[in-house]
């Protein structure tokens, strides 16, 4: 059982590497071309080497899809919606208000041919759940880390070889590759290496 936990502006993007990306980094690359934050920077980087690489691709399950779609229009769209109608938003706002207006439909319009435009290499992907993955995969002794849908890319990635791309410190895991600006995690990885370190120097004595 290994971490291995790597910097992005230090990874490089080889023939058939094939990455999964948190839905974090969607959101990131989906909302905020204009933002000017290094960390975001990288991120946007990565991905554009990634889309360069025609022998490298980027795998999209149903679960991340649903996730981005659904936290972009309630966090970003339906919060500009409402600010624009000096509306505020009550709990069932989403559903009553902002998803039956024309604002709703062409935000949701946007973001499907958003990801659409990279369907070169953006692939979707049958994640296998009920036949690959099952009950004892993902129902039974769920980590104590992890939310549901972030065990469930963790699972798939390892399943599959997938290189997880995120910026969320909770992706601690064993046994997959983590490609990250998170300084979380990048410092676990290097008290990881010093602990290894150590123990085999232990060892030699």
């Amino acid at each position: 059982m290994a971490y291995s936990v790597s910097s992005v502006q230090h990874h490089n993007v080889l023939d058939g590497n094939t990455y999964l990306l948190d839905s974090n980094i969607w959101i990131d690359i989906l909302t905020s071309r204009n933002k000017k934050n290094p960390r975001h920077q990288r991120y946007q980087k990565l991905f554009q080497e990634i889309l360069k690489n025609n022998k490298a691709s980027i795998v999209l399950p149903s679960l991340l899809v649903s996730e981005v779609l659904n936290r972009i229009l309630r966090e970003v769209s339906m919060k500009k919606f409402a600010k624009k109608n000096n509306d505020t938003i009550t709990s069932d706002y989403f559903k009553n208000k902002f998803r039956q207006s024309d604002e709703y439909r062409i935000a949701y319009t946007l973001l499907c041919d958003d990801i659409k435009i990279h369907s070169s290499t953006v692939k979707l992907i049958n994640d296998g759940f009920g036949t690959t993955i099952k009950y004892k995969h993902v129902l039974s002794n769920p980590p104590s880390g992890l939310d549901f849908n972030d065990f469930y890319y963790v699972t798939l990635a390892k399943k599959n070889d997938f290189i997880i791309v995120t910026d969320d410190k909770d992706f601690w895991v064993e046994d997959v590759k983590i490609i990250t600006e998170s300084p979380t995690l990048i410092s676990r990885q290097k008290d990881e290496i010093g602990k290894m370190a150590r123990e085999k120097m232990a060892k030699k004595d």
